[in-house]
């Protein structure tokens, strides 16, 4: 499904009539809007956009018109900073918000500490956003890798796994997961053994130079973060070879969304286990059946992406530390910001005031085949949030 068709098609614009002679509030987004990345940022575009006529319609922040400066990042980190410097230098934006990869995010998380201006990182994983590489300005409303990895061991013990492949982009996403991976193994999958590593390229098209390894390695189980388009060309060509008949599949980079799932359809494989932040078909709070009805109709289908809570959560928090600050001044939302909760479509959450971390959940589970539908579906879906 073209979710960037949709977004266009939807006419979600956040434009309005102006509010009574005062300058507006501005939020600069950058997602991948082109290429690999689109798949997950067109949708995020969507979720961001709903948010920011929610808020003009209720009066916008601070009584202000709010408006949003939208680039797309190419899912390249050069590119990402230099429209980020330009958002800020050029149309002075108060907020910045965004970013899919981990190396735009860490990008970004970069800018933000050069221009002391707040960066909400929406979507990238890497824990170092959150660690070596945290500073005042930067905040994550996402899940990060030490989280996931945790999630992966836990889901490798359960199903006694024994001998693991692990599959992972070589890219700061990549890594990171890899590193959070093998930090929780020990405690939740303690008779596993790695017995291959393999790191394609973070864009990889062409993955048959590593598929006889793994199916020649005689492990049970991968361990993988192979997201959007990667997964998919994986599938694509792997499952012609019986690769998923006796290799469990146990996966980051939420290819149990809707947006995988319904790429994929029949061809989406057994024996696969993932994650997913949001799902249109099951809930874990009231308030996401009010946000997905509004989403199912900006984009006039009930089959919505997940990647559009991320987005509108984003906007959201940043609204909420603007009014809870009286301002738009960059320390006083980053103070705002500290020990933050906020109702989401996905429930309460609260970032650390210490980590700058949420606690977001992500649901996880196998992905089954349902007679009504052209596509898998996960099923049990159990939402996971960190403590």
């Amino acid at each position: 499904m073209k979710y960037s068709a949709m977004l266009v098609a939807a006419g979600i614009l956040s434009a309005g009539t102006a509010f009574a002679q005062q300058q507006p509030i501005k939020i600069g987004v950058l997602y991948p809007l082109t290429g690999a990345g689109a798949v997950y940022g067109a949708p995020a575009l969507v979720g961001h956009q709903m948010a920011i006529e929610e808020l003009n319609a209720k009066g916008g922040i601070l009584g202000r018109k709010v408006e949003s400066f939208e680039r797309d990042d190419k899912l390249n980190p050069a590119a990402a900073s230099s429209t980020m410097k330009e958002l800020i230098t050029k149309d002075k934006v108060d907020i910045v918000l965004g970013g899919l990869a981990s190396s735009v995010g860490l990008a970004m998380t970069e800018v933000s500490k050069q221009e002391k201006v707040v960066y909400i990182s929406t979507i990238p994983k890497s824990i170092q956003i959150t660690t070596d590489k945290l500073h005042k300005y930067v905040f994550r409303t996402s899940a990060n890798t030490d989280q996931e990895g945790e999630a992966m061991a836990i889901l490798a013990g359960k199903n006694k796994l024994s001998k693991i492949c692990h599959l992972e982009l070589d890219y700061a996403y990549g890594n990171d997961l890899e590193a959070g991976i093998l930090k929780a193994m020990p405690k939740y999958a303690p008779n596993a053994k790695i017995v291959l590593t393999l790191k394609p390229k973070l864009g990889a098209t062409d993955f048959n130079p590593f598929i006889p390894q793994v199916m020649a390695a005689g492990c049970d189980g991968v361990l993988s973060g192979l997201w959007g388009p990667h997964f998919v060309s994986w599938v694509k060509q792997a499952a012609p070879l019986g690769f998923f008949n006796k290799i469990k599949w146990i996966s980051g980079g939420e290819i149990g969304s809707h947006e995988i799932a319904g790429e994929l359809k029949g061809e989406y494989p057994d024996n696969v286990i993932s994650n997913a932040y949001e799902l249109w078909y099951t809930s874990n709070d009231p308030s996401h059946k009010e946000f997905q009805a509004k989403l199912a109709k900006k984009l006039n289908t009930p089959e919505t992406p997940q990647w559009a809570a991320l987005g509108y959560i984003g906007v959201m928090y940043a609204a909420a530390a603007m009014e809870k600050a009286k301002s738009t001044d960059p320390d006083k939302v980053a103070e705002a910001l500290e020990g933050l909760t906020i109702g989401t479509p996905v429930g309460k959450l609260t970032i650390d005031a210490k980590t700058h971390q949420a606690n977001i959940g992500q649901f996880w589970g196998p992905m089954v085949k349902k007679p009504d539908r052209a596509y898998r579906m996960m099923d049990p879906a159990e939402y996971i949030q960190p403590k």
